[in-house]
Parts: structure tokens; sequence; C-alpha cells
């Protein structure tokens, strides 16, 4: 007889994985207990959570040949998460589980955690099978047909078909039983800032289509059928976007509906609308998720964690509410800390501090530039990522927050838990002309004249740039680059997030051992560093007039050098402070590339570190203002 544990370790809580581990107490052959490390089990926070990893785990005693048919059922049983980090069986001596049931949070008032399992998923959605489109097929497991609204248990495959049809003979279709989603074979009209979506009807042809890694495939094929930002093959005579947002089916109807097109030869199409699937970024060697406002009402989920005592109790920031309830009889000073997206805006009685910016993009000349209110927030979340007694052990520490939403900074935390900026990216000029005479009036104007005489029509497209919204940020920064470089093809000047998304994506397609060093030089002003970006830009345009022809090589040096300069100046900050541990956050972090140059660069000598529980930049932000200082959270961004 030998004792077996089987773990699961999730960087967050995972309902399906706590739900196949309450099912398998069930398995009669044998002695099962279950257990959720990083969850409590036992006392006042019986069933709650602290942040950082959650490992599931399932040991049972048996014979050989009974601990190998049931290792056979939980692989089957354990689909992929996109949260798995880490999965492995062991011998154990004693069993440390229990036969409690764990507990998980469900969205709604719907009792299934996935609309489809392994076990419905080849009934319904494999046009071989008799059960082909048959959409209320009630599934024992994850009972994913509770989901179903009547519209659409009332969907017959004949129904759908007749949607497909329309879609390849009348054009672009809106599916009012899947939340009015719709659906193209053609690319929509998108909002400047927004990159094409795709719904993949046939997963066999992806890699005819798009540059995947494996974890990307593996994300694409998890129970939470995410959004992975994909780079199409080079040269694709349809898909001309340079990234795409891709996603599988993730709901029963969309699951017979691709498998219907896949029959008549459709690979991919474009969606658009409330579709809810969360946005991952890989950061660091594992996923994490943009942020969480994509969720529709009925999918609010409200995350509950153990967690240190905060400076307030209630927070309502930037589209979220956080709050902490102290426990009774607790002298811990530890407590149950929740937080949601706000479904509707709550008073300001209801909250110590509610939250609004006043702020439009066209009043951003009003904004504090050294308010540092949000990356502070995001500081404090991710420390949490761990079992802190108290958050005075917030020191000692820096943030490096890079968000096109919100301002991109570096905060450093002293031996005092005191905050300060360090850098903060520049405001960049909104328009080509005023771009092209600051490089034309700095020490930049040899190589901009040069660049104006060499290259006449990329200078017409600098001129014609438009940049909207915030522009002390990454995006604006690559999307002024990608022209000098070559990048928009295209007779017009292109949208910013398109072009900094050219620039991303050329970078990705660089493959080569050496890159140019690009200087981000300093500029100290009366209390923070910032960019001398004049500077930065005039390397690029130096090593393109030297007769670097290659626009990838020169992308992936920006990406590369930036991270090399992150790492100097952090080392810098270390000499002054001591730094422990590096904080990442913020939605630019969708930038695989960079991201890569950050954990090689930054990684070898500090770590880093991702609170993969919360967003990256959304409910991150308010959780970390219940810890901030400031006595009023300051109402600029």
């Amino acid at each position: 007889m030998k004792n077996i544990r089987f773990d699961f370790t999730c960087s967050r809580q995972v309902p399906l994985y706590a739900h196949l581990c309450n099912q398998y107490l069930n398995y009669d052959e044998l002695n099962i207990s279950i257990g959720c490390d990083g969850q409590h089990s036992s006392g006042q926070y019986s069933g709650q959570h602290d942040f950082g990893p959650q490992s599931y785990f399932i040991e049972a005693q048996g014979e050989q040949n009974q601990l190998e048919q049931l290792a056979d059922a939980i692989a089957a049983d354990f689909l992929i998460s996109a949260w798995l980090i880490d999965s492995s069986i062991k011998v154990i001596d004693e069993p440390q589980g229990s036969k409690t049931l764990l507990p998980f949070p469900q969205s709604g008032s719907s009792p299934a955690i996935v609309p489809f399992c392994q076990h419905c998923y080849p009934l319904i959605g494999d046009n071989q099978s008799a059960k082909f489109g048959t959409l209320d097929l009630i599934c024992p497991c994850c009972k994913g047909e509770t989901q179903l609204t009547s519209a659409q248990k009332a969907l017959t495959l004949s129904d759908i078909k007749a949607m497909a049809q329309g879609l390849l003979t009348q054009g672009p279709l809106t599916l009012a039983a899947a939340d009015n989603l719709q659906i193209s074979l053609t690319p929509f009209e998108q909002p400047l800032s927004e990159r094409p979506q795709l719904l993949i009807c046939n997963p066999n042809t992806l890699n005819a289509h798009f540059c995947l890694n494996d974890a990307q495939v593996l994300a694409l094929s998890s129970i939470e059928k995410p959004l992975i930002c994909a780079r199409p093959t080079q040269e694709h005579d349809k898909l001309s976007a340079p990234l795409y947002d891709i996603c599988f089916a993730y709901s029963r109807v969309i699951l017979v509906l691709g498998e219907v097109l896949r029959q008549k030869g459709v690979d991919w199409v474009y969606i658009k609308g409330p579709h809810n699937r969360p946005k991952l970024a890989w950061v660091d060697g594992a996923w994490a998720q943009i942020a969480s406002h994509d969720l529709s009402s009925t999918q609010v989920q409200t995350k509950h964690f153990i967690a240190p005592e905060p400076l307030r109790e209630k927070v309502s920031f930037h589209g979220y509410q956080a709050q902490w309830q102290a426990a009774k009889r607790s002298r811990s000073h530890q407590g149950e800390l929740s937080v949601a997206v706000l479904t509707q805006v709550a008073s300001s009685e209801d909250s110590d501090i509610h939250y609004t910016s006043m702020l439009s993009d066209n009043n951003q000349n009003t904004v504090n530039t050294e308010n540092h209110t949000l990356a502070d927030a995001a500081l404090f979340s991710a420390l949490l990522n761990g079992k802190f007694t108290s958050h005075k052990q917030a020191k000692n520490a820096a943030v490096i927050y890079l968000s096109h939403t919100h301002a991109s900074q570096i905060v450093t935390c002293n031996n005092k838990g005191d905050t300060e900026l360090f850098f903060a990216l520049p405001e960049l000029p909104d328009n080509g002309y005023e771009i092209f005479h600051q490089l034309d009036s700095s020490p930049q104007k040899a190589v901009a004249q040069k660049f104006k005489s060499l290259f006449p029509e990329d200078y017409l497209k600098l001129l014609s740039l438009k940049l909207h919204g915030r522009r002390d940020n990454l995006q604006s920064l690559w999307a002024i680059a990608a022209i000098l470089i070559g990048l928009n093809t295209q007779e017009e000047t292109q949208s910013q997030a398109r072009l900094s998304d050219a620039l991303m994506a050329a970078a990705m397609r660089y493959h080569g051992a050496n890159a140019p060093r690009i200087d981000y030089p300093l500029t100290k002003g009366e209390a923070h560093r910032s960019l001398n970006w004049c500077k930065t830009l005039g390397t690029v345009l130096s090593f393109r007039i030297a007769g670097n022809d290659d626009p990838s090589q020169l992308a992936f040096a920006m990406q590369d050098s930036l991270a090399d300069y992150l790492s100097n100046w952090i080392e810098h900050i270390d000499l002054n402070i001591g730094v422990h541990n590096i904080a990442l956050a913020g939605n630019e972090l969708i930038n695989e590339t960079l991201c890569k140059r950050i954990s090689l660069r930054l990684g070898k000598n500090f770590p880093l570190v991702i609170n993969r529980s919360l967003d990256l930049d959304g409910d991150n932000l308010a959780v970390g203002a219940l810890y901030v200082k400031q006595r009023q959270l300051n109402a600029h961004d």
C-alpha cells in the first residue's frame, strides 16, 4: 500500500479544480482526502485564501494498479487552466488533507463553473457525435447546461446552421442568444485604441495563421478560454493587422457555431461585443490578467483573501471596490479583504474614499506630474503576494508601473515604507509636426534633417501623425518610432495603437543574437527623473540613417535597451535604499518582448513580484489603494 499525492499548483484560485477535488471524495475504490495549500482549512479564516499560489491536492492510499487507474482518471478530468504553474505526483508518508469540501466562488445563480468540460465537449461540439448541437445536454460533471438562458436552450442545430449560412451569404451576424456578440468574416470598424479580435473556429490550422509558442496554445485551450495577443504569420494574405487578440470557443452556442463554420472551411471570424474573455499577458514565466472590467455583470465575481490590516477599510477606485473587515476576536491584525468590479457608481457615503477622475484627455495639462498614487497602489498590492503579517513589511522595494491608461512611473519604497517617485515617462507632443520640430530644435537636428531628406515618405507620415488620449506612455513612444523605422507601410498614417502594435510585432519577429543599443537618457526635473525622448528617437534615427534597414532589429533593440536601462536604474536605486523586491504592473506588460527582456535583464539580480491573484492594471489598484499612505487619494491619475 502506498500513499500518493497529486498536486496542482496555480497562480490564483481555480474554481473548477476545487470542484473536481470535491468530486473525488466520491471515488469509492480508494480512501481519498483533499485540500488546498493557500486556503485556510480551520479556525476563523476557514475556507479563505491567502494571496499567492494555491496548490489543490488529492491524496489516496492503495495498491499500484488502483493508483494507476486513479492517476489516469485525474489526468483526464483536470483540464489545463491558464493559472496552472506546476503539477506533480509524489509518494507521501501521511495524508495532510481531509474529507471537507473545498469552497469556491461561483458566478451568478448557476451552479456551473465552466460551460462545457471533457465529458460533454465531444458530445456537443463534435459534428460526428449523435448529440452534436444539443446545447441543453445535461452534464453531471460541469453542469454547464445551467448557464444557458431560455433563448439559448431553445436553439436547435438547424438554427445554428442557419446562422452560419447567414454569415456566409449575407454578412455580419449579431447573436441575440449570445449577449449580442457580433461576428463577421471581414474586419469591423474598430475604435482607434482596440486591437482586432478573432474567434478561432479551426484550431488545427492555428499555426498556419499565427506564430504561437506552446504556452500560448495551452492558454487558448485552457478552461478560462482567454484572449491572447498573437502575431500573424509574415505576409499573411488576409490578416493585415500587426497583432490580434484571439480566443477559442468559450460557450456552448459559440462552440457549435464555430464547428459548423469549420465544416464550411472557415478558420476564424472577427468578433466584437460583450464576450467577456479575460485578456492575459505572459509576464516573467506565467500568465497574468490585464483587467477584470471586461466581464459582464452576470460574471462579476468578488475575490476574497486574508490580508493584513490596511490604512482604510473601504475604497472605490477606478471602477473597482475593495474593502477589508477585521476578523472577530483576532489579535493578528489580519482580516478578510474583498474586491470586485463596481457594477454601479457607489455614492460617496458608501465609501471612505470614492474616487472618480474628473480629468479628461483634453484636460491633461492640469495633471499633477508629482502624483504617484496609482503606482503606489500597484506596489502595495503586488507586495501582498505572500503571507505578510503586516503591510508595514512593504519596504525596500520598487515598482515599475507601465500603463497606457494611467501615468507610467517607477516608485521606490524605503526601509520605513515611505514611497517616492523616481521616474515618470514624459508627455509627448500630440502631433507629428511638433514632434519633428522638437527633434529639429534639439541636438538631434542633424539626424532629423538626414531622415527628412533620405526618407521623405516616412517624414510626411510623421507630420500627419495625431496622438490621442494619454501620451505619457510607451505606446505613444513606440508609435512615433514605428514611423521613424519605416513600419507605417500604408499610404495614410495609422492610429497610435496600431503603430505601437506594429513595433511590438516587429520586435517579436527578431531572433538575432545582437541588437544596437538605443539610448534612454534620464532628465532630472525638480523632483523626479524623466526621459529625454528626443535623444532616444535620435538614436533610432541614427541607426536607420547609417544603413540599418532591418526594422525588426531596431524594434527589438528598443525593447532590449529599455530593459537594460531599467535594470541600471534599479541598481542605482538599490545602492541608495536597498531593493529587495521589484513589483511589475500595468497594461503595457502585454508587450511580450519587453517582458521577456525585463525578466532577463532585471530578474537575474532582483526578485520580480507579480500578484497574479489580482489584475495587472485593474482591481490591483483598488486593493493597493487600501494601503496607500496619503490621507486623501489624489483625484489625478
